[in-house]
């Protein structure tokens, strides 16, 4: 049409697009919380490497230092990132139970968050 390809498929609401790209684990980097307020760059890289080559790890801090309880961690395969999520989501770490799940951007945060109020 007009020079352009088309593609023509079945219509996947955003939600349903949203959970075949967590099934398929098609995301490199996820968020992690409940991580305790010393815990140390180093320390998620040691729990987390067990699934493979990390490429960043970043534990959110205040002024003074001292974490925020969450994170990022960077996978250089989304394969292991899922693999991550898979074995360590609702897991005790340090007498909490830790949530890995995939990063995400704020407006898509809101959106999700928007959602489920309206349902």
């Amino acid at each position: 049409m007009n020079g352009r390809h088309i593609f023509v498929g079945p219509f996947v609401k955003k939600e349903e697009r949203n959970l075949q790209k967590h099934d398929g684990f098609r995301f490199t980097n996820l968020y992690v919380k409940n991580l305790t307020d010393d815990i140390a760059e180093e320390e998620l890289r040691d729990i987390f490497g067990v699934f493979g080559p990390i490429t960043s790890v970043a534990v959110m801090r205040d002024e003074n230092g001292k974490s925020n309880c969450f994170g990022f961690v960077n996978f250089e395969h989304s394969d292991d990132a899922g693999k991550a999520i898979k074995n360590l989501h609702g897991k005790k770490f340090n007498g909490k139970e830790l949530y890995v799940g995939r990063a995400q951007k704020k407006s898509e945060r809101e959106a999700e968050l928007r959602g489920k109020r309206e349902h």
